[in-house]
């Protein structure tokens, strides 16, 4: 995987993709594609369409001809366009998520050499060392 997918939320990879690709897309092929199960590809879909304002998208329904399923269609989605503001909201999430990993305290798994045996349990029974 590409240094720029690196942190990118898995929506936008796949809006970004249906883009790319300029066609009419489904989620059965956003599963093979992405190697995701068949149901999350229609979850992540349903977010793009209804949760994420900054991906515009066209939709079209075309009907099934399966008997016994509760949905008689089929979704087909293409991207239009991807607001950049959406691009400068995940990096700057991905830059606070990385400094903070940053920040975080490096607390050692081993107590140190000169305490007792007592000690060394208190130690190791503390909440900072069950971290």
């Amino acid at each position: 995987m590409s240094e720029q997918c690196v942190g990118k939320p898995l929506y936008l990879l796949i809006a970004e993709w249906i883009m790319a690709e300029d066609r009419w897309v489904t989620a059965r092929e956003i599963s093979i594609h992405f190697d995701i199960e068949h149901s999350k590809a229609i979850n992540t879909l349903s977010y793009i369409l209804s949760e994420v304002g900054e991906i515009s998208c066209e939709v079209k329904m075309i009907p099934n001809k399966l008997e016994g399923r509760g949905c008689q269609c089929q979704r087909l989605v293409k991207v239009v366009a991807i607001d950049s503001q959406l691009y400068e909201r995940v990096n700057h999430h991905v830059r606070e998520k990385m400094a903070g990993v940053r920040k975080t305290p490096h607390i050692p798994a081993v107590p140190p050499a000169g305490l007792n045996r007592e000690q060394k349990w208190q130690m190791m029974l503390s909440k900072s060392m069950r971290r």
